[in-house]
């Protein structure tokens, strides 16, 4: 009896093994750890924020600099060489050489172009949306995880968005005046601010261009200039000095900055500096006026002293007339 049972059994556990022996590599790829490398530090904490689990999230291009000015590097090949996965704008002009001499063909890149500026919440829900669909795509067994934590951060996203807005006009700076570098004024329209003249890279400036800066930046109710950290901020300081108003400096990549490791903290650290440079301008204005007020009822005193000693020199020689002739 026990030996047929033993002849019966035989063949299930075989194939139980077999079966076993088949599905344990398919087992393995999709735990493995899957490499994504982003071409910045925006894209690389929005793509954190929506895969989760297996995978290994890396940027190329250090947060302060300019995409358009980065200088690869023999490391920022190696970044690339194991890529699973590459996110990219789409247009950065070092990254089709970097891919070359990387020797990586297998791979999917997710390019997130002609999606606008990603500093206004509603063009970082862009870029998300974008994301999300390309992981989904690239990794269907992880669809429903990857859409649960996109729909997770979209609504962290508008609420930070909502208090950011809210804390601008409770403040009373709504429709403030400010002159911007380009990159930054649909954040500043955005968040409710009214950018009264905004000019391109400091690079591609003429003379006339700068005067026509500092012209509109000394206009009466002007705040102050602002600046993005990762296109220089030695022209937007000189025009602010020479205009008497503060000198904001924004970042448009999370990290380039202590505490704004993610998006959700740089724009909060952006909205911070503009509150507070308003406010400081508003400061100096008001101080300034007080010393002014001040400096007006000296010189009015003075006068009015140097008026009195003149009438008190005018009797004092009537007087003096008077007598000499009794």
């Amino acid at each position: 009896m026990r030996k047929k049972f033993k002849k019966q059994i035989i063949p299930f556990i075989l194939i139980g093994i077999l079966t076993l022996t088949i599905t344990m590599p398919h087992t393995i790829a999709e735990e493995e750890t899957i490499q994504i490398v982003c071409t910045n530090s925006t894209l690389a904490d929005f793509t954190s924020n929506i895969i989760l689990d297996n995978a290994s999230i890396d940027y190329i291009m250090p947060a302060g600099v300019c995409p358009a000015h980065f200088d690869t590097s023999p490391s920022d090949v190696s970044k690339i060489v194991n890529a699973d996965i590459i996110i990219s704008l789409g247009w950065e002009p070092w990254l089709e050489s970097l891919l070359n001499k990387s020797g990586n063909s297998d791979y999917t890149e997710i390019k997130c172009m002609g999606l606008g500026e990603w500093n206004i919440p509603t063009g970082a829900i862009a870029y998300v949306e974008k994301i999300t669909e390309g992981l989904k795509t690239a990794l269907p067994n992880q669809e429903l995880s990857i859409q649960e934590n996109a729909d997770g951060y979209l609504t962290a996203i508008n609420e930070k968005a909502e208090e950011l807005q809210n804390k601008i006009e409770t403040l009373g700076l709504t429709d403030r005046k400010i002159v911007s570098i380009e990159w930054q004024k649909d954040y500043l329209e955005w968040i409710g601010l009214n950018v009264t003249h905004y000019y391109p890279p400091p690079e591609s400036l003429s003379v006339q261009d700068e005067l026509d800066v500092i012209n509109a930046a000394s206009q009466k109710d002007v705040a102050a200039v602002v600046d993005n950290l990762q296109s220089g901020t030695e022209f937007g300081a000189r025009v602010a000095s020479e205009s008497g108003v503060s000198h904001i400096i924004f970042s448009n990549f999370p990290g380039a900055i202590p505490n704004t490791d993610t998006y959700l903290e740089m724009i909060t650290y952006n909205t911070d500096q503009l509150i507070n440079g308003i406010t400081s301008f508003d400061f100096t204005s008001e101080k300034t006026r007080e010393m002014q007020s001040q400096l007006d009822s000296i010189e009015l005193q003075r006068n009015a002293f140097g008026v009195t000693t003149i009438i008190a020199i005018i009797l004092c020689g009537v007087l003096f007339m008077m007598y000499k002739k009794k």
